[in-house]
């Protein structure tokens, strides 16, 4: 069956014998290949290939053993089969040694022109763009931490190391965009353990090799530092447990040493880990770096591998210095050869204009609802395609993000805590039964047919199931993650809005309230006009479909705006709304941005009036909508519509209107949560000069954004319509949140 730019048919979720998930597959895509690229190496052949589609693109990835390089030549005829133009002879960009060793066979079976490039220059294209487009994509990994992520896209990233880890090993210095040198290398790399264990073993596999290590243990067959001292040797902080001699211990028969072929895995594992973590430092101490990125298909997301570079580093260095990894690390060739084409023009037309402009005009944005593992079940993580937005997304000017206030979207982080982690997961598999029972009585009028929505539940629940297990697969897990990896499921199974009947009808009756909620507040004085206005914005933010404890009385129409904003209570604690209103009243703002919730009566009868009121106040708002569907949250098409709608039935939001004053603007999301660093470009070119955030909803301001801090005023807007984000942030269920707070200033923040 086709759903969307899927077909699904074929669509499988691979599990291993152990009962554990691995691989998230939907095969038989229906996107249009646009353009392909094939990093071949001496183990593995990457390759990198874009689809379009009606959002935009898509960036996907696979790879092959070079032994079986006829299989990839296969999978690569197949995508030119389906390219989107097909009247000019097709262009494979292509790097790796064997792109020379096996450029023939690649023209003649594909009847394409093969433009190979550089090696080196492709691998720092490909880290550059990854760090710099995909959230979450660096981390550090230790046994007792784990994947660490690390926000490397935050500042500028030169200079930086690449340790390239593939049969051998090539060290890079990058020292800007296209500005590299190799400064060293060695033999020592991923072949030399392949070939060492396919010698002494027999194994034929790589992953049935770091399978091995797991189960090995290298003081058999390794001489420890404890071999030769019988304890710690402290003086040289060398503890008795430290490698002393690799595979030294097998020949000493005083030491006794019983050892099997997992033992010799694991300690050539390490002894080839080892040395080339301490070649990366001497060099990164030689020439002055710090950040060491390592990548290559050698790593793939193994724990002791991974485990095992960090720790030289880490000992080498005295804890100066940290490995960095790459969830796409085994694609970073692949990658960069396909947009070295790209990189060229960027640096060509910088160069004439010589300002530096930003040539890129989209971004891109990680898609986990078809999602494969780095590399075998072992492996730590999981990979997502890329999904090509239509706009570059920048971060909000005001936001405030230094060493001294690092912003952070996630309220929560549920990957270290077990219990908000359990909670969360098994609400969003109640939440996507709800969903699925919803769709089959009736109660949700969606465009679609029933088999769409029971696809997106299988999909969903297995990507549930996975998360349960692998708590860290996709990246920080939080609930803004497990939100977004809902709306993408959803979205790729053709289910584009499910929520559009119900934001309609409810839109529609909202509006017929709104002349009596503008009247109440224009009867009042301006402070008292202005506190019912927030008031008022918080009682509509209770129509949420999002909410389970409110979606039956919503659902059967039992909550009114009235009885909505009565059931709302007030902390102290929470509540600066006196503060906001003198501040607003005392000095009015001259440019706000106020970032919407859900359509009906959240923006129509709390958002809107108080963009009314603001703009009365002589403030240009602007209005930031959720670019593409979630839920029952208005996106920027739709609040067009509302205002021109209002516009026709009040004077004053036509004036504000036509004058300038009431703007409305795309965010450039499509989730019920919200990440200041990745807002449409549009948007931030809008917010230049604003000097009051406001942000509106528990997605956006409590699971997402709480604490996060601005060069401007701020105010969150939300109701703790969850018990456990309420008991986690001490606020009961139905409690308000308006958080004023005063702009952070430049010494503050730094």
């Amino acid at each position: 069956m086709m759903f969307g730019n899927i077909n699904s048919s074929g669509a499988v979720i691979d599990e291993l014998e152990n009962g554990t998930v691995s691989d998230i597959l939907l095969p038989n895509q229906t996107g249009r290949v646009q353009k392909v690229a094939v990093d071949i190496g001496g183990s593995l052949a990457k390759v990198v290939y874009f689809t379009t589609t009606e959002a935009g693109g898509r960036l996907h990835f696979q790879a092959f053993e070079t032994d079986n390089v006829e299989k990839c030549v296969a999978f690569i005829k197949t995508l030119l089969g389906s390219r989107e133009d097909s009247s000019d002879p097709p262009v494979i960009m292509a790097t790796g040694g064997g792109a020379h060793r096996f450029g023939d066979l690649l023209r003649s079976e594909l009847g394409a022109e093969i433009r190979v490039e550089d090696e080196m220059q492709s691998l720092t294209t490909g880290l550059s763009f990854l760090i710099r487009e995909v959230t979450d994509e660096v981390f550090t990994y230790s046994q007792d931490k784990p994947m660490q992520f690390v926000n490397a896209g935050s500042e500028d990233p030169f200079p930086y190391m690449l340790v390239n880890i593939g049969s051998g090993v090539s060290i890079l210095k990058v020292t800007g965009e296209g500005q590299y040198e190799r400064i060293s290398g060695t033999s020592l790399g991923g072949g030399t353990l392949w070939g060492l264990l396919h010698l002494l073993t027999g194994v034929q596999s790589f992953d049935d090799m770091l399978e091995m290590t797991k189960t090995g243990d290298n003081t058999r067959v390794d001489m420890m530092v404890g071999d030769i001292y019988g304890t710690n040797y402290d003086k040289i902080g060398l503890k008795a447990t430290n490698i002393a001699a690799t595979m030294a211990g097998v020949y000493r028969k005083s030491l006794g040493k019983q050892y099997s072929e997992a033992d010799i895995a694991r300690s050539l594992l390490y002894m080839v880990s080892n040395n080339i973590g301490q070649i990366a430092y001497l060099n990164a101490q030689l020439h002055g770096i710090r950040h060491i990125y390592f990548g290559g298909y050698f790593i793939r997301g193994h724990p002791l591998t991974m485990h095992t570079l960090s720790y030289a580093i880490d000992f080498w260095s005295k804890g100066q210095m940290r490995a960095l990894f790459l969830r796409h690390e085994g694609f970073l060739g692949a990658t960069g050869a396909f947009f070295n084409d790209e990189t060229r023009a960027d640096d060509a037309q910088r160069a004439r204009r010589r300002r530096h402009p930003r040539t890129r005009t989209y971004s891109f944005t990680e898609n986990f609802s078809v999602a494969q593992s780095i590399a075998g079940a072992e492996s730590v993580g999981a990979l997502g395609s890329l999904d090509r937005q239509p706009a570059a997304l920048e971060a909000l000017p005001q936001l405030v993000d230094t060493s001294q206030h690092a912003y952070e979207p996630d309220t929560v982080d549920l990957a270290s805590n077990v219990d908000q982690q359990t909670y969360w997961i098994q609400a969003m598999e109640r939440n996507t039964r709800g969903l699925m029972q919803m769709a089959t009585d009736g109660t949700l009028p969606y465009q679609g047919d029933l088999q769409r929505m029971q696809a997106f539940g299988k999909l969903y629940l297995r990507h549930l199931r996975r998360l349960r297990e692998q708590p860290l697969a996709y990246g920080p897990m939080s609930v803004r993650a497990l939100l977004g990896l809902r709306e993408q499921c959803l979205h790729e199974v053709g289910l584009h809005d499910i929520f559009a009947e119900v934001k309609r009808r409810e839109t529609d009756a909202a509006l017929r309230q709104l002349p009596q909620t503008l009247a109440a507040a224009d009867a009042l004085d301006s402070a008292d006009a202005l506190r019912l206005l927030v008031h008022n914005v918080l009682a509509g933010n209770m129509f949420d479909w999002g909410a389970s404890e409110l979606r039956g009385e919503i659902a059967d129409g039992e909550l009114d705006f009235a009885g909505a904003r009565d059931r709302i209570t007030w902390q102290p604690r929470f509540d600066s709304s006196a503060e906001f209103v003198r501040k607003a009243l005392d000095a009015p703002y001259r440019r706000a941005v106020v970032f919407v919730d859900n359509s009906g009566a959240d923006v129509c009868l709390g958002v809107l009036p108080l963009a009314r009121f603001l703009a009365c106040q002589g403030t240009t708002v602007v209005l930031a909508a959720n670019s593409r569907p979630a839920l029952n949250d208005v996106t920027e098409p739709e609040l067009v519509g509302i205002v021109g709608r209002v516009s026709a039935m009040d004077g004053r939001v036509r004036q504000a209107v036509e004058q300038g004053r009431l703007v409305v603007c795309g965010t450039g999301s499509s989730g019920p949560c919200l990440d200041l660093r990745m807002l449409d470009e549009r948007l931030v070119g809008q917010c230049a000069d604003v000097d009051l955030v406001v942000i509106v909803g528990m997605g956006r301001a409590i699971h997402s954004n709480y604490r996060a801090r601005f060069a401007c005023d701020s105010l969150k807007l939300a109701v703790f319509k969850n018990q456990m984000a309420a008991d986690a942030a001490g606020a009961r269920i139905y409690d308000a949140l308006c958080l004023f707070e005063t702009g952070i200033s430049a010494e503050q923040a730094d």
